[in-house]
């Protein structure tokens, strides 16, 4: 997040009504993702990462973990704010904290592949965000 738009969140109030506000439509895509994710909705990318993910053997034909994945087209707006929302560690603890009260169970939410959102039900470790990765980039 640049310094002017950080300053506008964090100077004074409620950082995530000022999240809100100055990133109205990242807002309405988390909002969207986090819903979709309890919800268990796939989306065409989400399955070919799963099918992708599963045929390199997992024993009891389901991903290690919960996680959904959507690929954004990285000249949109929405995806750079994504990212800039997602790459600061401020904001991206309190869109989960948000998130997670708002669906009832943790969410953490990422940026993957060149331009993917991922949220999982976990903390991601390097052993199990590199299979997501190495798939992600074959379906690019």
């Amino acid at each position: 997040m640049d310094c002017k738009t950080a300053t506008l969140v964090y100077e004074t109030g409620n950082p995530l009504e000022k999240i809100r506000e100055i990133f109205p439509e990242a807002w309405q895509f988390l909002t969207h993702q986090s819903l979709a994710f309890v919800a268990g909705k796939d989306d065409e990318f989400d399955a070919e990462i799963k099918k992708s993910i599963l045929s390199e053997g997992c024993a009891n034909g389901k991903t290690p973990f919960g996680f959904r994945i959507t690929h954004r087209d990285d000249t949109e707006q929405l995806t750079k704010d994504i990212s800039e929302l997602l790459g600061d560690i401020t904001s991206r603890l309190l869109l989960e904290q948000h998130f997670s009260q708002v669906v009832g169970r943790p969410l953490y939410f990422s940026t993957i592949c060149c331009s993917s959102h991922l949220t999982a039900d976990r903390q991601l470790t390097l052993d199990k965000v590199l299979p997501i990765q190495r798939a992600a980039v074959k379906l690019q």
